[in-house]
């Protein structure tokens, strides 16, 4: 299966064969480009809201309306270019817009240039999370400030202005209500439901518990070799992983033994729960 259709399989009902030693995380929080001869693999950084230089900047950046814009741009654009140098920084004004004026409005300015926004968890919105350019091609993320929880969200890119590339990018705003979520971070990350809450290797109950003291819920479970979904699994299991699906709800993958974490997960979940409360949830 490719890294894309992994992806989807996370909070999409089919079964998938789990990889061993890798959990939900890396399930939806790769960033991955389509194969082909001229595409390019692209990792984003990525990114927190940085100094109250660069974040005034990009208020300016999310105001400036160009005078004579090029034709072809609506009167109430969803994008805002600020000319820096040999650069464009291209802020995103309506991140509900549809691909297509997005598509519009670069190509106003002669830029190949694609941007998809589809709804994300908590901790991802306002990043990339995918990215195929053609050869050569350079497209910086150059500012993503969208707080935890994101109740705003500014994201910039800067772009060569001679740019003749192509590129297709994909980016994560908050859901609305009713959407599912199409990338998602790991359920303990900074804004997600179980943040703070140690709960691999927890009964299903305790977390069941947990996320409803925080107005959560589980959607559903994964249990077995070929993580096989399941509507209910007895309260007594214990929970392996978990992973946003849609506001107020997680998927989760449980089982009938005791869960043992390995080395490199430990030291990643003790990283991500630095400055949480000795006890929480």
């Amino acid at each position: 299966m490719s890294r894309i259709g992994r992806m989807v399989a996370a909070i999409d009902p089919e079964p998938r064969t789990p990889e061993q030693g890798r959990g939900a995380r890396e399930l939806f929080h790769e960033i991955v480009a389509t194969p082909g001869r001229t595409r390019r693999r692209v990792r984003w950084p990525v990114l927190v809201p940085v100094a109250a230089l660069l974040a005034a900047a990009a208020v300016v950046s999310l105001a400036f309306v160009p005078r004579g814009a090029p034709s072809g741009i609506a009167p109430h654009p969803a994008l805002a270019f600020l000319r820096s140098g040999d650069d464009w920084i291209v802020t995103v004004k309506d991140l509900y817009a549809e691909p297509g004026r997005f598509a519009a409005e670069f190509r106003a300015r002669g830029l190949d240039i694609g941007l998809s926004i589809a709804p994300g968890s908590p901790s991802v919105v306002g990043h990339v999370t995918n990215g195929v350019f053609s050869e050569g091609a350079r497209i910086e993320e150059e500012l993503a400030d969208c707080g935890v929880p994101a109740d705003r969200c500014v994201v910039s890119f800067r772009v060569p202005a001679g740019f003749r590339g192509s590129a297709r990018i994909w980016l994560a705003r908050p859901a609305r209500p009713g959407e599912r979520y199409v990338s998602a971070g790991t359920a303990d990350a900074a804004g997600e439901l179980l943040h703070c809450v140690p709960f691999r290797g927890m009964t299903v109950d305790d977390v069941r518990a947990a996320l409803a003291r925080r107005d959560g819920s589980i959607e559903d479970f994964r249990v077995g070799e070929r993580s096989e979904r399941a509507r209910r699994v007895p309260g007594s299991w214990f929970v392996e992983d978990a992973v946003p699906s849609a506001p107020g709800q997680v998927i989760v993958w449980a089982r009938r033994g005791r869960v043992t974490l390995s080395p490199e997960l430990t030291a990643r979940v003790e990283k991500m729960e630095a400055g949480c409360p000795a006890t929480s949830g």
